[in-house]
């Protein structure tokens, strides 16, 4: 009877192993039970928007000849960073621009006398921008854009500002004014 109980306990010990062994294949191949359990890591990481301009005026943007005229005088450097790769426009405007009649102007301050004059902008050509724009705010106020920038990120580049404009020796004596202002709209 002994002998015979061992072989009971033999087959009972195979046929266990054999369903166990059944079980986890199914489960395996069908997507089941433990083989479906957590088995990734996900990773996330992120880098905020980090877009900058920074304005330099030159010396001679406070001494224009208003009598003699010229032309592609620098008045500022746009130092620009942006770190997103869809890009960014840089829009020139001007104080004095939708004032009549329409187009930058440097006004005097007491008199009311105005000098017309228009803007240009010498950019590097990453991400596609045009190396130089010229007649900007000449005669018109809206989307004065100095610089489209797409595609590129951009680190530590920049455009020089420049004005031109014909002298006007018969102005009254005055202080003739106007502010630029530079902004970076980030697409």
């Amino acid at each position: 009877m002994v002998a015979r109980n061992k072989n009971v306990q033999k087959v009972l010990k195979s046929g266990t192993v054999a369903v166990v062994s059944i079980a986890a294949i199914t489960a395996a191949i069908f997507g089941l039970g433990p083989a479906n359990a957590a088995n990734q890591i996900i990773l996330t990481g992120s880098i905020a928007q980090n877009c900058t301009l920074n304005v330099t005026p030159d010396p001679a943007a406070l001494t224009l000849n208003l009598t003699g005229g010229a032309q592609r005088v620098t008045v500022g450097t746009v130092s620009q960073n942006c770190n997103k790769k869809a890009g960014y426009t840089l829009v020139v405007s001007s104080a004095n621009c939708a004032a009549a009649p329409t187009g930058a102007k440097l006004v005097g301050t007491v008199g009311g006398e105005a000098l017309a004059y228009s803007v240009e902008s010498q950019n590097p050509t990453t991400g596609g921008s045009a190396a130089g724009v010229t007649g900007l705010l000449a005669t018109s106020c809206t989307a004065q854009n100095a610089r489209v920038v797409s595609n590129a990120k951009i680190t530590g580049e920049n455009s020089t500002v420049f004005v031109n404009y014909t002298g006007n020796a018969g102005l009254g004596a005055d202080t003739y004014q106007d502010t630029l202002t530079l902004t970076m709209n980030v697409n």
